[in-house]
């Protein structure tokens, strides 16, 4: 077991790894380097979930700028790395770690070598990073959880594991392979009837459905702004924990939909498209939050827009 939490967190790295396909924590880049160390503000998680063969590993390299890859190499355990990502209306210095996160991984062989001394961790040695070991949504502040458009299988997974996602964490539901759209057996109506009929407590977090392709970079761009979303939750928890009193007024818009993306779906107070405002009031001394929503309101961040913050000395 502990050799396994070492490699999550970089101290060692197993034998014959590619280094194309990295398991456990990635290695931070110059540029990363250089930033992260100004100071971290916010230090945000962000979970990608879903079944086998969805993208979630092309999602992982197509968020750190790399080129899509067309061979399908299962990834064997969880891995970790950090992202270039700012809130564009603040200064403040994010760290956002991505989890690219295998529910069953899959353990290595034990090298054929000779055996020159007795380690006791030895049986533990082989133990893989996944969803069973670790528990993903510690700490974490949104999640993605991905399916294939074409494959019926993979939007079962989301069916049985999307009501599992904590709810004060905001998740987006990515259908992946929208560049193979001729062969869609999933439609985007099934996606928000399921959604629209989740019974979920008063004050749950936001759900966002929408559909990308890693082949083209399509839904990439709508990502990064869902992004936004947890960022704000993470920055108002922040500014609660730290007793300075301020609240925020969320100014609740429909993310804008790229030209030629109809699958892109909010809602606000059951009204589909527009866009609506949510005021807090401040009251001196403590922050002030809106009532809580039903549980079929679904209140949405402007993206576009940055948020009103009222500062209480």
């Amino acid at each position: 077991m502990f050799s396994a939490l070492k490699k999550l967190v970089g101290s060692e790295q197993a034998p014959g790894r590619d280094k194309n396909i990295p398991a456990g924590l990635q290695s931070m880049n110059q540029a990363l380097q250089r930033r992260f160390a100004k100071g971290v503000q916010y230090n945000m998680k962000i979970v990608i979930r879903g079944d086998r063969n969805t993208g979630k590993t092309a999602l992982w390299h197509r968020l750190q700028g790399r080129p899509f890859v067309e061979e399908y190499i299962p990834t064997q355990e969880i891995q970790v790395t950090s992202i270039h990502w700012s809130y564009k209306t603040t200064d403040d210095i994010v760290k956002v770690e991505v989890w690219d996160v295998v529910d069953k991984g899959k353990c290595k062989k034990r090298g054929d070598g000779l055996k020159m001394e007795n380690d006791p961790q030895e049986a533990e040695s082989d133990m893989a990073l996944d969803a069973e070991f670790l528990d993903v949504y510690k700490s974490c502040n949104g999640v993605v959880m991905m399916f294939d458009i074409t494959k019926q299988w993979t939007f079962n997974y989301i069916l049985r594991e999307l009501p599992k996602v904590p709810t004060h964490v905001p998740v987006c539901v990515l259908g992946n392979y929208r560049d193979m759209g001729e062969h869609r057996v999933i439609l985007p109506d099934d996606v928000r009837d399921f959604i629209d009929n989740l019974d979920r407590p008063p004050g749950s977090s936001y759900f966002r459905y929408a559909e990308s392709s890693m082949k083209n970079s399509f839904g990439l761009k709508y990502l990064h702004k869902f992004f936004n979303i947890p960022f704000l939750q993470l920055q108002k928890d922040v500014r609660l924990a730290q007793g300075r009193g301020c609240a925020v007024l969320l100014v609740s818009e429909e993310v804008r939909t790229p030209t030629g993306w109809d699958c892109c779906w909010g809602r606000f107070g059951g009204k589909e498209g527009g866009s609506q405002t949510c005021a807090v009031p401040a009251l001196l001394g403590r922050p002030v939050l809106p009532a809580e929503p039903s549980p079929h309101h679904w209140v949405g961040y402007s993206l576009e827009s940055s948020p009103l913050l009222c500062s209480i000395p």
